[in-house]
């Protein structure tokens, strides 16, 4: 695709049309009931978590996703094609098509048109299902042995749920909410609250723990209790 020259102008106004924000906390704080500050008639929430019931009062749509197949499609429609892909992959114009042909009649292709404000509840969430998925996959077992790969596995976690959120951060004038959970990590007596409960922290820890090797806590997170402390 050429290059073009996009003008200040252009610029501001796709600025006002979308945004992308990523909003982390603990459990039971509360992230998933910011829902209902959204407008109904423009807003379709993911619900990867099965957790809808705090919202009940609600009036907007809701998509209920189980499976990261699920998602990753619905992610192409949110998004449209990208252009860099190839012909013959994920989020590829012929992924598009398919898709768009799998879903007529359903109205959901419709939905996601018009309605501009994307709820993701949760990115936590979507990392189990990824994992589910990629544990799968060929990447996930050795070439030379045939056993489960740990680290193949949670390589591809890592490209599968980056390129699926990186497509949904690109859509065209769709604002996208994120919701995640802050973990507990704990070491020795010591537990701290701040890492997000995803990708890299994560993987870096579950590799760590398979090799029989305990990562310290870092010191840069938010908040540490002692799990002996009365």
């Amino acid at each position: 695709m050429a290059i073009r020259i996009v003008t200040a102008d252009e610029r501001l106004n796709e600025a006002n049309n979308k945004t992308s924000l990523a909003i982390f906390g603990p459990p039971g704080v509360g992230k998933t009931t910011l829902l209902l500050t959204t407008p109904p008639e423009k807003t379709v929430a993911i619900d990867l978590e099965a957790g809808m019931k705090s919202v009940q009062t609600w009036r907007g749509a809701s998509l209920p996703v189980r499976t990261f197949a699920d998602f990753r499609d619905l992610a192409v429609l949110i998004g449209g094609a990208d252009p860099s892909a190839d012909p013959n992959s994920y989020y590829s114009a012929g992924h598009y098509q398919h898709v768009l042909a799998s879903y007529q009649g359903s109205g959901i292709p419709e939905l996601l048109a018009e309605r501009s404000i994307i709820f993701v509840d949760s990115i936590t969430d979507l990392t189990r299902q990824v994992m589910a998925y990629s544990r799968q996959q060929p990447e996930a077992f050795s070439e030379r042995t045939g056993k489960p790969d740990l680290r193949g596995a949670y390589g591809l976690l890592g490209r599968e749920v980056i390129q699926a959120l990186k497509h949904l951060q690109h859509a065209p004038g769709k604002t996208v909410i994120f919701v995640g959970v802050l973990e507990k990590v704990c070491a020795g007596h010591v537990c701290q609250l701040g890492s997000e409960s995803l990708l890299s922290s994560r993987m870096g820890r579950r590799i760590s723990e398979a090799q029989g090797y305990e990562p310290p806590v870092r010191g840069d997170l938010k908040e540490t209790w002692s799990k002996t402390a009365t």
